[in-house]
């Protein structure tokens, strides 16, 4: 009995630190909410793509590209690895199993900090050719950072 009620009171008191420790991963930086103009710097074709939707991102947004990074209140990196189907061996040059690799879009967004660039928000997604080609990964991540550093504003 007793260590059964020393067990209780033991997950009693870890449940609500645990609760805590997942709401506070949830809170984005509060500097995001004050981000206005963004640089875009990255992936040739993605910083394209990003670039020929400015209207659109920009429209009911609370951010606008810049193309000055120095005057910029922030920086955002964008990666790419493109996706595909590769073969991998299973010992035999000529057996192999197909491997579908994601098409990787990544976004960091980096504010100054004195002299050096200091990240506030990352996301990424990955897509298949199907996904990718109805709406890309950069935009979709676009819409995802609009929405974490506009809501409420």
């Amino acid at each position: 009995m007793g260590k059964v009620l020393s067990g209780f009171i033991l997950v009693s008191l870890l449940l609500p630190t645990l609760g805590i420790a997942k709401h506070k991963e949830d809170k984005s930086d509060p500097r995001l909410k004050q981000i206005h103009t963004i640089f875009i710097k990255g992936a040739f074709t993605a910083t394209q793509e990003v670039k020929a939707k400015q209207a659109e991102i920009e429209k009911g947004s609370c951010l606008k590209l810049t193309d000055n990074a120095d005057t910029a209140d922030a920086v955002v990196n964008v990666s790419y690895t493109p996706g595909g189907v590769s073969q991998v061996s299973m010992g035999s040059p000529v057996a192999g199993i197909p491997q579908v690799e994601p098409y990787r879009t990544g976004l960091e967004l980096s504010v100054r900090d004195g002299e050096k660039l200091k990240k506030i928000w990352q996301k990424h997604v990955d897509l298949d050719k199907a996904q990718q080609d109805t709406r890309s990964g950069v935009l979709r991540l676009m819409d995802h950072l609009r929405d974490d550093a506009c809501s409420g504003r």
